[in-house]
């Protein structure tokens, strides 16, 4: 009955918005109906999200038409104990997504995506068990059959006469086969470090934040300001991991940076716009140049002074 209920109104008031919005319109009901969850408040949730479930299609800045599908929302709000945080996580995703340029990927992003998969870490193929070469096969074929010559009874030759020839190939095959034992062993510990370090987050040392600092300065003298964000982004995470503010991780994606500073209002502040500018220049290839890089120095160096007054 709820969920019927639920289902009559969203329709009913869904012939009221059928015009097709603009990404501005867009993305203030996502931020009203993202409220809404955030405050777990069910009825301005279902309020807001009728216009959403009745957009089928949205209007970008330049005139083309992208269609959406909000219908999950009715599903997830047709449960008496609605999943808010999944709902506010979900919303929250969407708002993001939109605010990223629009045509900001280059021509070739699949194949630079196509390549980057196919290269360590993420490609594991070179460390799976190779195929075993043919000569090592006719290595260990060969082996076995001398072994089984030496060790083979010689009942038609007297002992006296073998016996030296016999131990001198059990010195060999001896020998050679600890050798091949050695060679063994000793790939295998190479593969095992490997793996650990890839493990641990690749070959590459953390280094300081004043080094990824100078690194970012230097690569924006080379005119290089998309790497110098990176660097310069990395900087600060380290900066704030040095002062105790923020434990930095490599394993840890942006959002989940925004998520632990949560409980520092001061610092959320300041690095969400960091953490925003850097998505666009890095993920979106926003363009960026000496004033807009100098723009985004200005952004760590106020993040800075003001966390570190704050520990003061």
């Amino acid at each position: 009955m709820i969920g019927a209920a639920l289902y009559c109104i969203l329709v009913a008031s869904a012939a009221a918005h059928s015009a097709i919005p603009d990404t501005t319109t867009y993305e203030s009901w996502l931020r009203e109906a993202y409220t809404a969850a955030q405050r777990r408040d069910r009825i301005g949730l279902e309020e807001a999200a009728d216009r959403l479930i009745a957009a089928t299609a949205v209007r970008m800045p330049d005139g083309t038409i992208v269609s959406v599908d909000n219908s999950w929302l009715y599903e997830a709000l047709s449960s008496p104990t609605p999943d808010f945080p999944l709902m506010t996580a979900r919303l929250g995703a969407l708002i993001d997504a939109l605010a990223l340029p629009p045509s900001s990927a280059p021509a070739d992003a699949l194949e630079r995506l196509d390549r980057l998969l196919s290269s360590p870490p993420f490609d594991r193929s070179d460390r799976s068990e190779p195929e075993t070469p043919q000569w090592l096969i006719d290595f260990f074929d060969w082996l076995a059959r001398l072994l089984e010559t030496i060790l083979r009874p010689v009942e038609a030759v007297p002992p006296a006469a073998t016996s030296v020839v016999a131990w001198g190939f059990i010195l060999i095959g001896a020998a050679l086969l600890l050798a091949v034992i050695v060679y063994l062993l000793i790939n295998l510990r190479r593969g095992i470090v490997h793996d650990a370090r890839l493990a641990a987050g690749g070959d590459d040392p953390i280094p300081t934040a004043a080094e990824a600092f100078e690194q970012a300065s230097a690569l924006a003298r080379d005119g290089d300001y998309r790497a110098a964000v990176r660097s310069l982004y990395l900087s600060a995470l380290l900066w704030l991991d040095e002062q105790n503010l923020l434990r930095y991780d490599r394993a840890l994606t942006n959002r989940e940076y925004l998520d632990r500073a949560r409980s520092n209002p001061a610092l959320l502040a300041r690095l969400a716009p960091v953490i925003e500018t850097f998505d666009q220049v890095w993920y979106g290839h926003a363009p960026i140049d000496a004033s807009a890089f100098a723009a985004y120095r200005q952004q760590i160096e106020a993040l800075r002074r003001e966390m570190g007054a704050q520990r003061v």
